[in-house]
């Protein structure tokens, strides 16, 4: 499963119509179905209607701002509006940009207004990107160069779709001449930035370097004091010679074990209220100590199990039991949305094949 957030490549909207009374660009492209320029992955029909599915579901509409995050000095300064009203055109999933009045008068400038211009006079260079939560979903067999295929996107959750630029280009949409100077320190991070998190070890590996600097700083401030006994203390020293801190120190610990157990076994109960059939399955999970996570995917595989039992046997002419089809991906998960009540997306989610 993917935890990290995705980028998806930037859609070029072409034929896009402004309302400059009402401050919206109509018909913009949100993304378009194929593989991605770095063949990460590839959004066919079902990541489409994903897109628009999760797009409409959000009332206010799915934020935009004037390119991703860590291009500018704050997120804040860049929102440009709400993007609404998603559908599909053939292979495009397009959308309208409602531009907020506050993007007319940003720290940086009248975004709004540079936007309106260019989707009004060069809208091959208004351009598009998602950014999503997703799984991926392998497929089977080799191209005809003979390397795998890349995996199906399986959109998870949409958080915006951001107007922007190829990355390369110097003087697009986002060239540095467009920038005050108060983003250029950000923009020249990002390149950095990039290439830090090739490494997949990078944002752990800082986590523990900054944790333990916090550490030592707090230890120098602390140790000015002169080196007593109590520096090497230990537990029965502890309870020897400060039994109330030692006391209330185990309290402490004990109390917020108990909540801690309570609040794991809690979840794990009501999340199986939303399966049928799984209180034998919940208990045992709340005496074995796994944790909610976990518990999920017993209960679904649980109920996988329990649909393929349910299908009858096929019988041949002779009265012979056949061997039974196994049902596609799809197929799983339209039973499952059935039966749970569900969007495909969380249905497809749920009876992917495990890797």
């Amino acid at each position: 499963m993917k935890k990290d957030l995705f980028r998806a490549d930037i859609a070029r909207s072409g034929n896009v119509t402004i309302s400059r009374e009402e401050a919206v660009i109509n018909g913009f492209a949100v993304v378009t179905k194929g593989v991605t320029k770095d063949s990460r992955g590839e959004f066919d029909d079902i990541a489409l209607d994903s897109v628009v599915e999760f797009g409409n579901k959000a009332k206010m509409g799915v934020k935009s701002r004037f390119g991703h995050p860590n291009m500018s000095s704050t997120a804040l300064g860049t929102f440009l509006g709400r993007v609404r009203n998603f559908r599909r055109d053939g292979d495009i999933v397009r959308a309208d940009l409602h531009i907020d009045e506050t993007a007319f008068n940003t720290p940086d400038g009248n975004l709004a207004g540079y936007v309106l211009n260019l989707a009004e006079s060069d809208p091959e260079m208004f351009g598009s990107s998602m950014v999503i939560n997703w799984d991926e979903e392998k497929r089977e067999g080799l191209d005809a160069n003979g390397k795998e295929f890349p995996p199906y996107i399986r959109v998870t959750n949409l958080f915006s779709v951001d107007v922007v630029d190829d990355p390369a280009a110097n003087n697009g949409l986002f060239g540095m001449p467009f920038f005050s100077e108060s983003v250029r320190p950000s923009v020249e991070m990002t390149a950095f930035l990039d290439k830090f998190l090739n490494n997949p070890d990078a944002v752990e590996k800082t986590i523990g370097f900054l944790n333990r600097y916090r550490l030592n700083k707090e230890t120098e401030h602390k140790c000015k004091r002169e080196v007593t006994a109590m520096d090497e203390l230990t537990v029965e020293k502890l309870k020897d010679q400060r039994k109330d801190i030692f006391e209330a120190v185990h309290k402490q610990g004990f109390d917020a074990g108990v909540q801690d157990e309570r609040g794991r076994a809690v979840s794990i109960l009501k999340k199986a209220e939303t399966f049928q059939g799984m209180s034998a399955l919940a208990r045992e999970s709340v005496e074995q100590g796994i944790t909610l996570d976990q518990s999920i995917v017993k209960f679904q595989q649980k109920r996988l199990d329990d649909i393929e039992k349910a299908s009858a046997p096929i019988v041949g002419p002779d009265g012979e039991e056949l061997p039974k089809k196994k049902a596609t991906h799809l197929e799983r998960a339209q039973q499952y949305k059935k039966e749970n009540s569900c969007s495909i997306t969380d249905a497809l989610k749920a009876t992917a094949d495990k890797r």
